[in-house]
């Protein structure tokens, strides 16, 4: 891999959570050597990295690199759409609180984990709905002008509640998030072998791409062609949209992450340019 990211679209990223620049700050610095932009996540267990001055430390020296972000809203036990008002009040409030924060940063996106419970009946499922259309509804108006916040699949059974909720909302500022390792994982696209059905139902409000590979049991968050995803199907379908999305790559480790640039430079980059 050479010294940039210079090969590769511009509206391309690499998950970095703020609790690994927390822990170990080599991270950011590595980041900026290589210029790579990253997504923030703004998860923190406790407030050891909330702090508003640390945060603008990390804004600056990003912008002062010339690197442009997305921000991952925390998500760790959140539950907008929970149907203990208790719990759903505290995730919106997490939630409000980190529109706020990620105002340090300019976000090009703003990615979010609605939460859906697939295994809910009716009319259990409908007042969870409702519960999270109106959680993202005062969100979004906590914020009138903000970047695009895309929503993102991780145990839905298929695309149509947060298809519903992106048209229910009806906001220009409100897209879909496709992530292809949850899809292949916790949804069984690996069984079910319908990536399509779920690209064509997405595609009119995709807005932001996570990638990662897995075997399709769990969500390891392989390096990109470690896993049993057909990444050629996938991003021969992704070429179709115009404008292309943003997309943020998301290896959990050093190694992954090496790898999975290395695979995006080498197989993905030259059919999507």
């Amino acid at each position: 891999m050479g010294n940039n990211m210079k090969a590769v679209p511009e509206n391309c990223y690499v998950n970095l959570p703020l609790i690994y620049i927390y822990n170990q700050p080599e991270y950011l610095d590595l980041f900026i050597e290589k210029s790579i932009q990253p997504e923030l996540g703004l998860d923190c267990f406790g407030n050891e990295c909330l702090s508003k001055d640390w945060l603008q430390s990390i804004g600056d020296r990003l912008a002062n690199a010339g690197l442009k972000c997305t921000v991952h809203l925390p998500f760790l036990d959140l539950k907008p759409a929970s149907l203990n008002s208790a719990i759903r009040q505290a995730s919106i409030d997490t939630l409000c609180g980190a529109f706020e924060l990620a105002k340090i940063f300019s976000p090009e996106r703003m990615v979010m984990h609605p939460s859906f419970t697939s295994w809910l009946e009716e009319p259990l499922f409908e007042i969870s709905y409702k519960n999270c259309l109106e959680g993202i509804r005062l969100l979004s108006d906590s914020w009138p002008d903000h970047p695009v916040l895309c929503l993102e699949n991780t145990y839905e059974y298929d695309p149509g509640p947060l298809l519903r909720i992106v048209e229910d909302l009806d906001r220009d500022n409100v897209g879909i998030c496709f992530d292809a390792g949850h899809w292949h994982a916790f949804s069984k696209g690996s069984e079910k072998n319908d990536f399509d059905f779920w690209f064509d139902s997405f595609a009119p409000y995709l807005r932001h791409l996570h990638l990662h590979d897995n075997n399709g049991v769990k969500d390891e968050h392989l390096a990109l062609g470690h896993g049993t995803m057909n990444w050629e199907h996938i991003i021969s379908r992704v070429k179709e949209l115009d404008p292309l999305p943003s997309m943020t790559l998301e290896p959990h480790n050093r190694d992954d992450f090496e790898l999975s640039l290395k695979y995006f430079q080498e197989k993905i980059v030259p059919k999507l340019l």
